[in-house]
């Protein structure tokens, strides 16, 4: 390897590597080392007269500079750095030349964006570890205030808040003379305006972070520099799709050629690209790098412009979330990337309600079912309940919103959503009925279905049991009659629930085993997972621990697959019943364990009526154990994954 190019984003500190390179292998180059600052350099022609003068060549009539570099260092075991070369890279030609007539030269480069010769190996440098940032910005505020109290959580806080950047956390850590760590990190919320005042012997273009960011900026294209004021839109995160969907209208441009252009700023070290598992790549971009660019939206005058056109795709996406809870291996990968669009989803749904923009706000309340589905309830509850406020504004006052079957849809699934989140009394029946007299008005079956089925969850969950069967019982016919497989499913398995609470357990299980088959004949794997795990809650209510477990299994398979750590916990809690009831009460505290993380770490608490059953897995557990073997067993069981979980259930050691 003789050319090593050193890119990354603005302030990440490629050229403070590349010295500490050359200052340590001073001794390794016979013939010497020489570092070639270009940062001044606008004219890639010049290029060779800087490094002949840094040389300390003269120039000879008659003999090109270039020419000059190359017979100096034709026969010299050297090391050229060269620093600073994104805004010449027509001159790297001269490099590559370089390098086929000097054998024994090599060539150390320091760009945001590679060179693109043959001979190139690029090292793509990476904010700094937390621990690193932390560390950096302990020493430079030790320099500004040496008696400082420096708490470690919030200076970690603050590293984050400025991405890792070495030059940002060396520009943050210059107000420590005049700001509290608090108040640093609370005025970081502005983090161009903050990070300026570096050292006066640093380069003009680290003097702030925003003239960092800027250098680059500055040397894109106009359409890349469109192109990446756009992306600041995009939080946590896009696809090519999204972008492409958001920065360019449809035939505005060619696909390859909005390809080119994000994979040109990908080389600016302006957007970063990642490969997740299922092979879709998603790009994004450092906060401090959003925030500039967001600024020069704002001042380009096309910031609203553009954050509509985002809230539109992540409606049009919300469109399909409820499609994609299937079983087969596309649909629980088209799950996964949807659920990574939680923050876009955010962000929209806030443009919205600020721009009181009621039809996109309802459409993107869609997305509540992914939080639902990863044990969000009260996030997913927040969102419903303020886009429908915004929808009755709009109906109210007469503005354009979303049709009347989506508000139907969104006050059933509010409905649902209190009661899962064990709040049915902050008006689930309410909003339950409403839906159902304004599917009843204009004859929405599958509103009216949806709606008596939401009805029988609010009045199961609140003890009447008989009413709850009877508007279960209406739901399910009404479900039949439009052959909503997946709101059979649904409606049978709260019919099952009541039968076992009622002692039923020959008809709890018919109910639950034809509702398994029509979800398996229909490849519904949600419900699958759903109906299995009930499966072995009878099965355990019955003693059957070996069944109980055979069926948590399963579920646990599916819910894994769909990534949902509340139902994940609620069949572990089941599993670990099972195994407590068998005797094997170290597995037991163990799963208890992991379930209790997996809540904790969803915010997604166990609902009232399971909680009993749990206290009372966890009780007989501990004093089986006793004390000591209890605690650490709980403590082994907390450090679990959800994967590490699911396959200590899989494993069953009890067996």
């Amino acid at each position: 390897m003789r050319l090593l190019t050193l890119t990354g984003p603005s302030g990440v500190g490629k050229t403070r590597l590349a010295l500490q390179i050359a200052q340590e292998l001073s001794t390794s180059f016979e013939d010497g080392i020489c570092f070639v600052p270009l940062a001044s350099l606008r004219d890639a022609t010049l290029v060779p007269e800087v490094v002949a003068q840094t040389l300390g060549l003269r120039e000879q009539v008659g003999i090109r500079l270039s020419e000059q570099v190359r017979v100096f260092l034709q026969n010299k075991h050297f090391l050229l750095v060269l620093d600073n070369y994104e805004q010449v890279l027509e001159a790297a030609s001269f490099v590559a030349d370089l390098l086929a007539t000097c054998p024994r030269l090599f060539v150390l480069v320091t760009s945001r964006t590679p060179l693109r010769l043959r001979a190139e190996q690029e090292l793509l440098l990476a904010p700094l570890s937390l621990v690193d940032a932390v560390t950096l910005f302990y020493e430079r505020a030790q320099a500004v205030r040496p008696q400082g109290d420096y708490t470690m959580p919030v200076v970690a806080a603050i590293c984050e808040r400025v991405d890792r950047l070495p030059l940002a956390i060396e520009l943050a850590a210059m107000h420590i003379k005049v700001l509290s760590l608090p108040e640093l990190h609370e005025r970081l919320a502005n983090r161009l305006a903050l990070l300026r005042g570096g050292a006066r012997d640093l380069p003009t273009r680290q003097q702030t972070m925003e003239d960092a960011i800027a250098w680059s900026y500055e040397l894109l294209t106009q359409e890349q520099q469109r192109c990446f004021r756009v992306l600041g839109v995009f939080v946590g995160g896009w696809t090519l799709e999204a972008a492409k969907a958001v920065c360019w209208a449809e035939g505005e441009m060619a696909s390859e050629e909005s390809i080119l252009t994000l994979a040109a700023l990908v080389d600016a070290s302006l957007v970063q690209a990642e490969m997740p598992v299922w092979g879709v790549v998603r790009f994004s971009m450092l906060e401090i790098f959003r925030e500039y660019a967001l600024e020069r939206l704002l001042e380009a005058g096309e910031k609203e412009q553009y954050r509509r056109r985002h809230a539109a795709y992540y409606a049009s996406l919300a469109e399909i979330v409820i499609a994609h809870f299937g079983s087969e291996p596309g649909v629980r990968d088209a799950h996964f990337a949807l659920a990574q669009e939680l923050p876009n989803a955010r962000a929209a749904l806030q443009w919205a309600e600020e721009n009181h923009e009621a039809e996109l706000g309802l459409q993107l309340a869609g997305f509540t079912r992914l939080w639902h589905v990863r044990g969000q309830m009260s996030e997913a509850e927040r969102w419903l309940e303020r886009m429908l406020a915004l929808d009755l504004w709009a109906r109210e006052q007469g503005v354009r919103t979303a049709p009347l079957t989506l508000r139907i849809q969104r006050l059933y699934g509010l409905g649902r959503t209190l009661v899962r989140d064990g709040k049915v009394e902050r008006g689930a029946e309410g909003f339950a009925k409403e839906a159902l007299q304004l599917a009843q008005s204009i004859g929405d079956r599958n509103g009216i279905s949806n709606a008596f089925v939401t009805l029988g969850l609010i009045a199961k969950a609140s003890g009447k049991l008989d009413e709850a069967k009877s508007a279960l019982t209406e739901g399910y016919t009404h479900a039949k009659a439009i052959e909503d497989i997946g709101l059979m499913n649904r409606a049978q398995v709260q019919l099952a629930e009541i039968a076992q609470m009622q002692g039923d357990v020959i008809r709890a299980t018919a109910l639950l085993e034809e509702a398994l088959a029509n979800a398996q004949a229909m490849d519904i794997g949600w419900d699958i997972a759903m109906i299995t795990a009930q499966l072995g809650h009878l099965a355990c209510q019955q003693q059957n621990y070996a069944l109980a477990k055979a069926r948590y299994r399963e579920s646990l398979v599916l819910y894994g697959a769909f990534g949902s750590p509340n139902y994940i916990a609620l069949c572990l809690e089941g599993f670990a019943a099972a195994v407590c009831a068998e005797g094997h009460y170290l597995q037991a505290v163990r799963l208890c364990a992991v379930a209790a993380a997996l809540r904790e770490q969803a915010q997604a608490p166990l609902p009232p009526a399971e909680r009993a059953a749990f206290e009372q897995t966890v009780a007989t557990a501990k004093a089986a154990i006793g004390e000591p073997a209890f605690e650490e067993e709980w403590a082994v069981g907390s450090k679990l994954t959800q994967d590490e979980a699911i396959d200590y259930a899989l494993l069953d050691v009890s067996e």
